[in-house]
């Protein structure tokens, strides 16, 4: 590629080849960098083509006096964060992902191993949470009850029942991230969510 600040002036004033000649240069980085977050390829191969749509429609605010490279990455590594909070939060969207999943390839023994995994860090989060909150937890997520049920059963307000089952979603996800991958995080969270 030519001097890269030359093509990111160009591209800034809207030159689609200046753009298709950054595209090319580093879809492929790119691409493996997301794969390691997600370890989905299908997903990882969206989220590049997000990055670079979310590139081109902020090229005016690009300093290419900086790192243009670390920039990239910052974008990236930012929308993969916000497609796992949107996982964890939206049925629908998880549902789908994990259809199109199950679509791909059926079982193999790698996916079983991985549900052994993800069951045993969720089991190992679990123990690692303060009582009160597993207790809340538990009667939430695995009786069903509702909020107002565990608030009445535990003498505690409906608020501090949300609070738990807010602060005990994130320890289980982030439990999941740091020993685990996103792949086991964002499992988890369909499960709990």
């Amino acid at each position: 590629m030519p001097s890269e600040e030359e093509v990111l002036l160009r591209m800034m004033q809207g030159d689609e080849s200046a753009f298709t000649k950054i595209y090319r240069h580093y879809h492929a980085s790119l691409y493996v960098y997301l794969l390691r977050f997600c370890r989905v390829p299908s997903l990882a191969e969206d989220l590049v083509h997000d990055v670079f749509l979310k590139v081109w429609e902020i090229r005016d605010r690009i300093n290419p006096e900086m790192s243009f490279t670390g920039y990239l990455y910052r974008i990236a590594r930012n929308h993969v964060i916000k497609t796992i909070e949107k996982l964890a939060t939206d049925k629908n969207f998880r549902d789908q992902l994990f259809s199109q999943l199950d679509d791909v390839s059926p079982v193999q023994p790698e996916q079983q191993v991985r549900t052994k995994e993800y069951d045993r860090l969720f089991q190992e989060a679990l123990v690692r949470m303060p009582p009160q909150r597993l207790n809340v937890f538990k009667l939430c997520r695995q009786e069903g009850k509702s909020y107002d049920e565990v608030a009445l059963l535990l003498g505690i307000s409906r608020n501090a029942v949300k609070k738990h089952m807010v602060l005990g979603m994130r320890f289980i996800y982030d439990y999941v991230h740091r020993h685990g991958d996103i792949l086991l995080a964002i499992y988890l969270a369909g499960k709990i969510f």
